[in-house]
């Protein structure tokens, strides 16, 4: 039996892709245990601003090194499998999240959402969410089972500024938004569920799925990383997000 059926989550929402090997989540285990080091950690937690910088060089040298790329090649045969399409992009920047605890209050963790509130194609595109390390049931990713059903015009957005992510800053370029929008109505975000991802594997799942609200109630800094793929046929060149912030580069290209 393929692996992606046998061990779904919810078959209409997460669908969970075993790595052919873990050499590459090993790699990535190593680099962050290294470079967030207690020893690193006592003179980063000083202030936000050195954290946040340094969190953007270690994710710059985990897409120096392409792991977008190995990432996909580990579970390739599972994202064809959920696309019902063989050929398909991926994003060209993974991000890296580093959450620490009680994250609510130097806003580390993004609220609910879907990736269409943020960008052009994103409504065809898939996620794949992995974890790194100390990832548990009381800081792991939230999501709103069969939400991706929930057409856009029945949810209801307010927009907000951020006071501590500025466009353009090391904490923009990690992902966090600069300017995010909060779910008023149209989705019932009492309904959420834990997503626990089982070792060695990551979580397949719709764009449009409504996730988020990653709050970290642990006691350790919680490490995963994530980036989008969609299908060639579904990406429409017209509409694109032509480079990535973080990045510069092309927001999606062809994997190969």
């Amino acid at each position: 039996m393929n692996y992606l059926k046998k061990i779904a989550l919810d078959s209409s929402s997460i669908h969970f892709a075993k790595h052919s090997n873990i050499k590459t989540l090993e790699e990535i285990q190593a680099i962050v245990k290294n470079e967030f080091s207690d020893s690193k950690l006592s003179s980063l937690q000083k202030d936000n601003e050195s954290y946040h910088n340094h969190l953007r060089e270690v994710q710059d040298e985990l897409n120096k090194k392409e792991y977008v790329h190995k990432i996909v090649t580990q579970i390739s045969s599972d994202v064809n499998q959920y696309l019902k399409y063989e050929e398909f992009l991926i994003q060209s920047n993974l991000y890296l999240r580093a959450t620490r605890p009680q994250n609510n209050i130097t806003e580390e963790a993004i609220g609910w959402h879907r990736e269409s509130f943020y960008g052009p194609n994103m409504e065809d595109s898939i996620n794949v969410w992995t974890p790194i390390l100390n990832v548990t049931e009381f800081n792991t990713l939230q999501y709103i089972p069969d939400s991706q059903q929930i057409p856009d015009n029945q949810i209801m957005l307010k927009s907000k500024v951020s006071e501590l992510t500025k466009k353009g800053s090391d904490r923009n370029k990690v992902g966090l938004l600069y300017a995010p929008k909060e779910i008023v109505s149209g989705v019932d975000l009492s309904k959420n569920k834990p997503m626990l991802v089982p070792e060695g594997c990551s979580s397949v799942f719709s764009g449009n799925l409504i996730h988020g609200a990653a709050i970290n109630y642990d006691k350790k800094i919680r490490f995963s990383v994530d980036f989008r793929i969609i299908a060639k046929k579904n990406y429409k060149i017209e509409a694109a997000k032509t480079f990535h912030t973080a990045s510069g580069k092309p927001y999606f290209v062809e994997f190969n």
